[in-house]
């Protein structure tokens, strides 16, 4: 058996040893949801306008969560606005500054 060929065989054989370890040690992961963010369904966002500026809102489903929204004034300047934080059901309303219109809007797991 010349060398090369041991040297191919053990790395198959690590290789298929660790995938089988890996394969076998998934399921127990995956039934762990400690480390998982809750899952979180949203409507689309509603563009709003107020006699303060533009904002949006949004409502979401699942847990928790809070709104947010990119801002863009004029200037081409852009930031990142947070709303409150909401229950499930609830809904998240994000305010802009004067002059500013919202780009994209969105919610995250509070």
């Amino acid at each position: 058996m010349s060398f090369r060929y041991r040297v191919a065989a053990v790395s198959v054989s690590l290789a298929l040893a660790a995938g089988g370890a890996t394969s076998l040690a998934a399921p127990a992961a995956a039934s762990n949801d400690a480390g998982r963010a809750p899952s979180l369904s949203c409507d689309a966002w509603r563009y709003e306008r107020g006699t303060k500026g533009h904002g949006a809102s949004i409502t979401c489903y699942g847990s928790s969560f809070t709104g947010y929204a990119i801002c863009h004034q004029p200037d081409g300047y852009l930031y990142l606005r947070f709303g409150n934080r909401a229950r499930s059901g609830g809904t998240s309303v994000i305010w802009c500054d004067l002059n500013a219109e919202v780009t994209d809007a969105g919610a995250i797991p509070a």
